[in-house]
């Protein structure tokens, strides 16, 4: 039997913005769950030990207690992912995310860990790294990591991922379809996607859009 697949997508805000979606997330990981974070996309503009607090004040209210925090990847190996019951993949530079799971094989190690049916949050450059590609976030980040690679872990059915979405964004998500004829997801900083046994859905305050050849769509 194939695992159940739990992939949960915000836009980028903060925890009083993504409480519905926080809320779905901390029933899959369970009271008794094992929670893996990493800030590691912040690195060098935030103190980890604030981005822990952050953690920690957003998912204890919802019974998720036992959380550890990697603020270094190439310190670990794969096998450890087996001790946590889901992974947290927080925001910052995408560019910086994506070249630190690549240089460090854990984009490999994600896919088989989604594969498992563990369960995955994404929160802004962590959403949009699971997503097909990263060049959705050109308009936001700066490359100064020099990446040259671009694709994502492909794990959100083929989609890119747009996060804090804005409605005067439709312009340049029109022309980056059109463009690498990819469909996107857009997400405002209110709005959340998950991706479960049941599909693509939208959970949130606000809600999240489609963007394919066909035009735009409420998800």
């Amino acid at each position: 039997m194939q695992a159940q697949i739990r992939i949960a997508l915000a836009g980028g805000g903060g925890a009083s913005d993504s409480l519905p979606l926080d809320q779905v997330f901390a029933r899959w990981v369970g009271t008794q769950g094992r929670l893996l974070y990493w800030p590691v996309a912040l690195r060098g503009t935030r103190p980890f030990q604030s981005c822990l607090d952050w953690i920690r004040a957003t998912f204890e209210p919802l019974g998720i207690t036992n959380i550890t925090m990697w603020t270094e990847l190439s310190e670990h190996q794969a096998r450890e992912l087996n001790e946590f019951d889901a992974v947290y993949i927080g925001g910052g530079n995408t560019y910086a995310l994506l070249a630190q799971l690549l240089q460090n094989d854990f984009d490999r190690h994600l896919m088989e860990y989604i594969q498992r049916g563990r369960a995955i949050y994404g929160g802004s450059a962590g959403a949009v790294v699971l997503g097909r590609d990263i060049r959705s976030v050109k308009h936001l980040d700066r490359n100064e990591v020099g990446l040259k690679e671009t694709s994502g872990l492909d794990v959100a059915e083929g989609h890119v991922i747009w996060v804090h979405y804005r409605p005067e964004d439709d312009d340049l998500i029109d022309a980056y379809a059109e463009r690498y004829a990819q469909p996107v997801l857009a997400m405002s900083e209110r709005s959340g996607i998950v991706i479960d046994e049941a599909g693509i859905r939208s959970v949130g305050f606000e809600g999240a859009y489609r963007f394919d050849e066909q035009g735009k769509h409420l998800v």
